[in-house]
């Protein structure tokens, strides 16, 4: 069904095939005419594990989730597909009350669990008789790619570290044991800092309860790495300058898809293509017609499945022009092809290719439009100021006073968002300010955008974003140590890690490069007692290995896997960026490695999503 996600070792094909079966199942015992209802939030997540066509053929219309809402009268079965969030209850509640009719039930699927407060809330409201099936379906990590799962959970550092609420971290431990059962017992545990931590022990402890799944079996999985968020702050306020990385800071990828204007896309109506990636793409447009209220636009499909694509995302944005430059001429040599010194069979070839080709026109057009979207970004000089201060803070320039060009900012009462990351940034890279700095800017804040944003900062402090500084100097320890920055970082055909942000290292991508060589972190146990949290490692010995059915259905066996690369699933608690998981790419690319990552995560997050959602409403 996604042939996208399917790989040798952890074929995450089997990851979606569960989702999909789970739904499948709980759709088919709900007997009659029926309804889907989404949570706006649920809407991607649907997308990721199954296709429209699954719902067309039960004759199940999909709808939003809205406040006030009619069905027809013909429909015996409302279901909703919902995240356990107790405001949306009370929307559920006015349906019913609106709705109900004799013979009509309303079913709740929760995603990922169900919820014992929703359900309390439905009955302190008297309309529990009106609800059948209250089930869960249990989709903790989904997979977006051939190398990355995500919980799709973009709060999950704002509910731990501001609200206390700790589900983020049970529901990645709860993950972590079904992919394990997936995809066999992981026999080797690092980590760093206390949310990966707690992480860990919740899912060692699920472990330890569910021994009757055990046997001695070691998975396709050889090393899990869990790194907590709140050890490098500094990475996801950067600016990314991946194509990928960009796109979804200026645009938004969500759930593999990119929806803009259609009237960016000449190509849009000039060419009716076949192929899968524009059958996806025309099925993902109908399902986003169907389920929101956006006028005319095109969705594109962004993943591997896409050859171009897969190409271009990972390279900084300078490399990208060239590709695409490179692309359209190969393109216009194949179609000016001079047939008058061509045989019959050479002409027969090429007709054979045309259909080919003309994907991969359709492809670089497509793709040389979003380029040129970026290209126009990227020359103004706002971006440009803004990222000449960040890469300023990055080499610890000025960094402990007041930044004049922030102050300007604030003065000129620009998006407060943007002037909150870039002090956040300076922060991060200064390991907290003095206590005269951090006042200093709190006043100015409260004095150009109103007293409403001392509860805004307040959650920054809580989140670790904005605090006073320590005798430790992390960040300027670990710049050099590391080698954070790359003056001369190369940014076309690259040789290190650093060419996704142009010359800055992401801290995680660094730590997990070191944790390759082969003392791994004892190399650095001097610079790691600066970062927050504590450093562990585990083992699951045979006896207690989770049976798994592997990435290929069988157990591999010691042969085979003897030259093998070893594959290490990385988990981020709290979210990664995708010039992280660029980082890790590069990293497997390099054969001196030897190793295949799988990156799992609370969400994919940029630096605007990241602060957004530690700021609040």
């Amino acid at each position: 069904m996604f042939p996208h996600l399917k790989s040798e070792r952890v074929n995450l094909q089997l990851l979606q095939e569960s989702a999909c079966r789970e739904l499948v199942q709980q759709i088919d015992a709900i007997h009659g005419s029926k309804v889907i209802v989404l949570d706006e939030a649920m809407i991607g997540p649907v997308d990721l594990v199954t296709k429209p066509n699954l719902f067309r053929e039960r004759s199940i219309d999909l709808l939003p989730l809205k406040p006030e809402m009619r069905f027809p009268k013909e429909l015996n079965n409302i279901v909703y597909i919902v995240r356990p969030q107790v405001a949306l209850m009370d929307q559920l509640v006015a349906h019913v009350k609106t709705n109900s009719q004799h013979g009509r039930q309303f079913h709740i699927l929760f995603v990922p669990r169900r919820s014992c407060q929703c359900i309390k809330h439905l009955e302190n409201k008297e309309v529990m008789g009106a609800f059948g099936r209250l089930e869960e379906l249990p989709w903790n990590f989904l997979p977006l790619d051939a190398d990355v799962v995500s919980m799709e959970m973009l709060h999950a550092y704002r509910d731990v570290s501001i609200d206390g609420d700790t589900t983020a971290l049970y529901q990645a431990a709860i993950g972590l044991v079904q992919l394990q059962r997936l995809y066999g017992r992981i026999p080797k545990i690092y980590g760093m800092g206390v949310q990966a931590q707690l992480v860990w022990h919740h899912a060692k402890q699920l472990a330890i309860d569910e021994m009757s799944l055990y046997n001695g079996d070691k998975g396709a999985i050889d090393q899990l790495i869990l790194l907590d968020r709140g050890i490098d702050l500094l990475s996801p306020l950067a600016t990314q300058l991946t194509y990928e990385g960009l796109i979804d800071e200026f645009y938004g990828i969500r759930q593999n898809q990119l929806t803009l204007p259609a009237e960016h896309f000449p190509s849009y109506n000039a060419v009716n293509s076949s192929s899968a990636a524009a059958t996806a793409a025309r099925a993902a447009e109908e399902s986003e017609r169907l389920l929101s209220d956006r006028g005319q636009c095109k969705t594109l499909m962004l993943h591997s499945g896409e050859e171009l694509y897969a190409e271009l995302r990972n390279k900084n944005f300078n490399e990208v022009r060239m590709l695409l430059a490179r692309k359209a001429k190969e393109i216009q040599e194949q179609m000016n092809l001079n047939f008058k010194q061509q045989s019959m069979k050479e002409i027969y070839s090429f007709v054979r290719r045309i259909p080919q080709i003309l994907e991969q026109k359709r492809a670089t057009s497509d793709h040389t439009s979003i380029a040129g979207l970026i290209d126009e970004q990227l020359k103004s000089d706002a971006f440009n100021d803004d990222l000449a201060a960040e890469q300023e803070f990055m080499v610890c320039a000025d960094i402990d006073k007041s930044s004049a060009y922030i102050e300007d900012l604030i003065a000129r009462r620009s998006e407060l968002r943007n002037v909150l990351r870039l002090i956040c940034l300076q922060c991060a890279a200064a390991s907290g300010f003095k206590e005269h700095v951090l006042y200093h800017y709190k006043r100015k804040l409260a004095h150009v955008y109103g007293l409403e944003m001392l509860l805004t900062i307040s959650n920054l402090e809580k989140a670790g974003l904005l605090h006073v500084q320590t005798e430790s100097r992390a960040y300027a320890v670990l710049r050099k140590t590391l080698h954070l920055t790359v003056d001369d970082s190369v940014e076309v055909n690259p040789k290190d890690i650093s060419y996704v942000h142009s010359f800055y290292a992401p801290l995680t991508a660094r730590l997990v490069e070191h944790w390759l060589q082969p003392r791994g972190w004892q190399t650095l146990k001097s610079q790691i007692n600066n970062l927050p949290g504590p450093t562990f490692e585990d083992f699951q010995v045979p006896l207690i290995g989770i049976r798994g059915r592997h990435g290929g259905g069988g157990t591999p066996s010691e042969t085979s896997l003897l030259h093998a690369r070893r594959v290490v699933l990385v988990l981020f608690v709290g979210g990664c960026t995708f010039a992280e998981i660029a980082a890790l790419r590069f990293l497997a690319a390099q054969e001196d490695n030897n190793v295949q990552f799988v990156i799992a995560t609370t969400k994919i997050i940029n630096k605007h999503t990241f602060l957004e959602s530690v700021m609040g409403s």
